[in-house]
């Protein structure tokens, strides 16, 4: 998946805070589904592009890792709350609705957990990656 931002700031570590929040939105195909508009993120240079605050930058984020990084941040928890919920009923089958509910809930919870820690661990994995200045006309 490939998609434009802004240069806001460039780090001491070579990473490259950028925003959508700017001209580049207005090409952008992402449009009304975009969840990062108005904010800033980190974007990896590993090819070293020689990039200045303010220029429109091309974002290559792979499709398989961002389809996976959504399953876990999203269905991971999900997934879970049946897991909590019969866990309670294999514990004891004699606990109420409310205590099974409260169980699943502890596996939602769990489920974030998981992709929090996941999301630390492979947070550079999951960086998306300058591929070119783009030349605004």
């Amino acid at each position: 998946m490939i998609e434009h931002a802004s240069v806001v700031s460039i780090n001491n570590n070579g990473s490259i805070t950028v925003a959508c929040n700017t001209t580049a939105c207005e090409s952008c195909g992402a449009g009304a589904l975009c969840q990062v508009k108005g904010k800033q993120f980190i974007a990896g240079n590993e090819t070293k592009l020689d990039v200045a605050i303010g220029d429109t930058v091309e974002l290559y984020l792979p499709p398989g890792r961002t389809v996976f990084a959504a399953f876990m941040a999203l269905l991971v928890p999900l997934i879970l709350f049946p897991v909590g919920y019969y866990l309670a009923a294999f514990i004891n089958n004699d606990y109420s609705e409310v205590t099974r509910v409260l169980f699943g809930a502890g596996g939602i919870a769990v489920g974030f957990l998981i992709s929090r820690v996941f999301s630390h661990l492979k947070a550079k994995d999951y960086t998306p990656q300058i591929t070119r200045v783009v030349e605004l006309d």
